[in-house]
């Protein structure tokens, strides 16, 4: 199964301990009947720890889904369950949530709304097209995909990329002066395929533990972040 995570940036003025004491606590939990049964449904944060330098928490949230079989609804219960953690690197917080995409940004949103009014208190992490390049042009003979934005042609939005010999076409080097890398996908590190993109979501296509690709992220990507 693919493990995606993607990173953003907690703006200054906040300790672990702040965040902590900010989200501890909090739960939006409304109650429905489903078949004569009471369920909750809405979301919390649980299991918030402050280990060393990372604050590791969880984000619940409990759902009545739709289904269909054979033209007719069922209506069940679902809880999806998503770790996330604040990561203290340097004087920079970073957060990194265990999920795709969409799940992730909705899940820092939320999270941002919790510690503070002010907006903008999360931000998505960047990295820069030169850093991505010196990144996977080290190891250029695994890239199996790579995607171009911000392209310098008409009615061309992106540019992409596929195969296992691009270290040796000249697209590749015809591309870059015609847009800027936007997603990549190579081996760091032998055995390892991973997919990531400027801004920073990391999609893990090889076997790998949760704590593996977090302590990957931890240790290689974060220090591409501008």
């Amino acid at each position: 199964m693919v493990l995606a995570a993607k990173v953003f940036t907690v703006g200054a003025g906040l300790s672990l301990p702040d965040i902590a004491h900010r989200l501890k606590g909090y739960g939006l939990i409304e109650r429905e009947e489903l078949l004569g049964r009471e369920l909750e449904v809405g979301s919390r944060i649980s299991e918030l720890e402050i280990v060393e330098d990372t604050l590791r928490g969880t984000f619940e949230e409990n759902f009545i889904i739709s289904t269909t079989y054979k033209d007719e609804v069922f209506k069940a219960p679902l809880t999806v369950r998503t770790y996330f953690e604040f990561h203290l690197r340097g004087d920079i917080i970073y957060l990194v949530v265990a999920a795709k995409k969409a799940r992730a940004n909705r899940i820092a949103n939320q999270l941002s709304s919790l510690l503070s009014a002010e907006r903008g208190v999360i931000q998505e992490a960047r990295i820069s097209p030169d850093t991505l390049r010196r990144f996977f042009e080290e190891r250029m003979e695994t890239v199996k995909v790579v995607f171009f934005d911000d392209v310098r042609l008409p009615n061309v939005d992106k540019l992409s990329l596929y195969g296992s010999q691009l270290a040796n076409t000249g697209l590749y080097q015809e591309y870059l002066k015609l847009g800027k890398v936007w997603y990549v996908v190579f081996e760091p590190e032998d055995g390892l395929v991973i997919g990531l993109t400027r801004n920073c979501v990391v999609t893990f296509f090889s076997k790998l533990s949760l704590e593996d690709a977090l302590k990957f992220i931890r240790e290689r990507i974060l220090p591409l972040v501008e």
